[in-house]
């Protein structure tokens, strides 16, 4: 694919009738551009073009993980110019940031795909993957011919292979209808899609005592917070990566009068706003999550008449086989799914039903029946013991004084939480901590009421579809893999052969995914990758076929708030530029092709309408006028009874998961939390060889690796760096600014030191999202594993083992002067 085919130069967008924002601030003058100007161009136009009467057009942001903004975009002539928040119905939730009110960037950047593209050595027949990559080039084709060639593909290989074998990727790129509307696709053709091994770890191992949680887990929403007394921030920087929306109402959660500790390796930006920093070493949350829950059991700090009306502290528990003790094994008319208490008064065994408060004895030790048992607390009380404060702060690198001061004050001050995030569910047994904080805020009492925090996101509310997006009992139905599978059914068809990728709105094949270049070595044995992005991306680059998306702005959509009561309309704002098509569109040219199109509303509009219509809280009429409604659910969760098999907070779960992985002496059953690590150990086997352990925070620079080619971004944030504490650097004769190499036994990656003070000395951090091109050699996913626990699957990002040494002094670095993203040219905006 050439340049002029790819790059979108000034003049040409000006000719599609759209054309870059002009800034008031940067570059050298009073104006800067994105692309070169007009020749017609003068800074006086351009200043009275920008003053000049705008159009409003509502519109909305859907990224990912972050906050899904109302927005507001002025048209000018056909362009936009500028981007602003919207007032939501719900004016508390009038938020936006950097990255959202850059979108005029986004839109006409130089690294837009224009039109559909097919590698020049591909061929249905011939497909040669191993051309694949860097030095691929691609030749434009029609859409007819790359709807034709993708479904004639799909065709031949469920036919010669199984509908299963092709693979239906949808990222967290965007958040309107196209997920949904690939899933209903993948449902009547038979194919197969992902269930997350991704972010999942805390939230499942929260699950497992509450009954919800996947990435992360549901808490009370935003409006909410501020009746808080106690915060405590564990592995999140919130004023990074969720500044738009969650950083405010920590805030205003701080000026009522809320304690804000914060539990990070880093002193972060939210750190420096906290009353008690905890700067842990890394993998030990759990252990001090331990030390927390032996502290309010020691202390008798705990909520005993939650306790007694909401979990399982009371439940008895069989010594001999760890079963709960069930009704059935006590009374004649029992069951065998309500476990028994016992009556404090009596002496005698109870039914433990939800939700209903008794003067069940708490601990010790019973004969029940013939059988030896003690309660669910007790069990908690004996392996807690293990992790008193003093051995945890040594192990931990804190101050035990100050572990129990955090605890204390979430124990003692009235509602609070823990506002965990990402950090700790990134290594690779993070579950155990997801499990031991949710223990913990089981015995303060921290759910369903006021003021009750669970997780760094706060909970928000969407459509109900109804059944729009479902399919008959004929069609075949999706087959779901845990990312960690797919790699191996495209590697050695384990369970099967994956033979074709249908990827849109993801960088995660060439990017994103750890370990990478073992995905892109699976890839080999793919017939087809046919990607839908906006943007020419790393994945992109890797493809088979290439179908050009439009930017949001461009499309009609529907957007659920994810940590806000909204739901958002998108009009609009112009035409797609070139030949950019919405996904929505794509995937009913695609059914229609393999003869489902009767299965879809053609329509986008009428498709709203329609899903609008299912759901009685939502007035189409004033959606699209207002862009936003407010979804009027109570903003506190976890009323009533838990979605567990009892009904209770399992804060003792009988149907535990036994994790014995190689890096584990034995096995470790799990009813009740207990702390495991891996690569950061201090007796792992990676520790000679390779001393460090590599982050790789989220950044506010970029939402995971969107808006990497944002000019206004870039002058701030030009190239990736290595975050490492000068006693590291120095001890292994590395200056602040000097390029180093990291690297382990996967690969390397070449970037530049930054000396940061706030980093422990036994880690190192290189921002995630960035992509290959803007590294000297290497990426920081060739360093990144796929070793994985038996309970969840999850990634383990963080439990990465690496060195790092001075770079070579022969390093070519001109990228970073000679093709600046600062500069107008369409290549400094990030044109490949």
């Amino acid at each position: 694919m050439s340049d002029t085919d790819l790059n979108a130069t000034r003049r040409d967008v000006l000719k599609s009738g759209a054309v870059a924002a002009v800034g008031l601030s940067g570059g050298g003058g009073l104006l800067s551009t994105l692309q070169e100007a007009d020749d017609s161009d003068t800074a006086g136009d351009a200043v009275t073009s920008f003053l000049g009467e705008d159009q409003v057009v509502k519109t909305a942001c859907s990224p990912n993980c972050r906050g899904k903004c109302t927005l507001r975009a002025f048209v000018r002539d056909g362009q936009i110019k500028k981007v602003q928040p919207n007032i939501p119905a719900d004016e508390r939730y009038k938020r936006g940031c950097l990255l959202g009110l850059s979108h005029t960037q986004r839109v006409y950047n130089s690294t837009r795909l224009k039109y559909p593209m097919q590698r020049s050595s591909w061929s249905l027949k011939d497909p040669q993957p191993t051309k694949r990559g860097n030095e691929a080039e691609f030749e434009r084709i029609s859409w007819d011919e790359a709807l034709e060639k993708i479904a004639q593909k799909m065709t031949t290989i469920r036919d010669q292979y199984s509908p299963k074998s092709v693979y239906f990727e949808t990222g967290s790129g965007d958040s309107g209808l196209s997920g949904p509307m690939q899933s209903q696709l993948s449902d009547l053709f038979g194919g197969t899609q992902k269930s997350w091994s991704i972010d999942i770890n805390t939230g499942l191992g929260f699950r497992r005592v509450t009954g919800s949680g996947l990435f992360n887990a549901e808490t009370n929403f935003g409006e909410d917070w501020q009746n808080a007394n106690t915060v405590i921030v564990w592995g999140s920087d919130i004023f990074a990566s969720n500044l738009q929306q969650d950083a405010s109402i920590l805030l205003d959660a701080i000026e009522s009068g809320a304690k804000l500790v914060v539990v990070d390796p880093v002193y972060t930006g939210t750190a420096s706003k906290a009353d008690l920093w905890l700067p842990i070493r890394p993998g030990k949350d759990a252990h001090v999550a331990m030390s927390m829950i032996h502290t309010v059991l020691d202390q008798e700090l705990y909520d005993s008449s939650f306790l007694r009306k909401r979990t399982l502290g009371p439940a008895l528990v069989n010594e001999n086989t760890g079963d709960l003790v069930k009704t059935a094994d006590v009374f004649p008319d029992g069951d065998a799914e309500t476990p028994v208490a016992i009556d404090a008064e009596t002496n005698e065994p109870v039914p433990l039903l939800p939700e209903t408060y008794g003067n069940y004895a708490l601990f010790g030790r019973y004969t029940t029946n013939g059988v030896n048992t003690h309660t669910g607390l007790t069990a908690l009380e004996r392996k807690a013991a293990e992790y008193p404060a003093e051995a945890v702060a040594e192990r931990a690198g804190l101050q035990a004084t100050d572990i129990r001061t955090a605890v204390q004050w979430l124990a003692t001050r009235g509602p609070g939480g823990i506002a965990s995030g990402y950090g700790p569910d990134r290594y690779k047994y993070g579950h155990v901590f997801g499990q031991a904080y949710a223990t913990l805020l089981s015995l303060t009492g921290d759910y369903g009421r006021h003021g009750t925090i669970h997780a760094s996101h706060p909970s928000g509310s969407g459509y109900n579809p109804g059944d729009f997006f479902e399919v008959g009992d004929s069609a075949p139905g999706t087959t779901s893999l845990k990312q960690s599978d797919i790699i191996t059914a495209m590697e050695s068809g384990d369970p099967y052969q994956i033979k074709m990728m249908y990827s849109q709105a993801s960088n995660f094949l060439a990017n994103q995914m750890p370990n990478r270049k073992r995905w892109l070595d699976a890839a080999d044995n793919l017939d087809l990758i046919a990607v839908a992005d906006m943007h020419h991306t790393p994945t992109v680059q890797h493809a088979d076929i290439v179908l050009p998306a439009n930017h949001w702005f461009t499309r009609e959509d529907i957007i659920s708030g994810s940590n806000h009561p909204h739901v958002n309309y998108r009009q609009p704002v112009h035409e797609p530029l070139w030949e950019a098509k919405d996904d929505y569109w794509i995937i009913v040219q695609l059914a229609k092709r393999l003869g489902y199109g009767d299965e879809f509303v053609h329509d986008k509009t009428e498709a709203i309408k329609r899903i609008v219509a299912n759901d009685d809280r939502i007035d189409y009429d004033r959606l699209v006028e207002q862009g936003t409604v407010h979804i009027d659910d109570d903003p506190v969760l976890y009323k009533g009874e838990f979605d567990t098999p009892t009904g209770r907070l399992e804060i003792y779960d009988e149907d535990a998961p036994t994790e014995d992985g190689d890096d584990i002496d034995g096995e470790v059953s799990l009813e009740v939390p207990d702390p495991i690590e891996s690569r950061t150990d201090d007796d792992g086997d990676y520790r000679d060889e390779y001393p460090l352990m590599f982050m790789q925070k989220h950044s506010k620079w970029r939402i995971h690796s969107q808006y990497e080619y944002q000019p206004w971004v870039r002058e701030i944030n030009e190239q990736p760096q290595l975050d490492i504490n000068p006693k590291t650097a120095k001890r292994r004769g590395i200056e602040d600014g000097d390029y180093v190499r990291v690297f382990n036994d996967r690969g390397q990656m070449i970037v530049r030191a930054k000396y940061n003070d706030a980093i422990r000395p036994e880690i190192v951090n290189t921002d995630q999202g960035w992509w290959e091109r803007d590294y000297i050699k290497g990426h920081h996913n060739n360093l990144t594993h796929m070793d994985i626990c038996n309970a969840t699957g999850n990634f383990a990002f963080y439990d990465t083992a690496v060195e790092v040494e001075p770079a070579p002094e022969d390093l070519d670095t001109s990228k970073y002067t000679e093709s600046n993203p600062r500069g107008s040219t369409p290549d400094s905006a990030g044109g490949e």
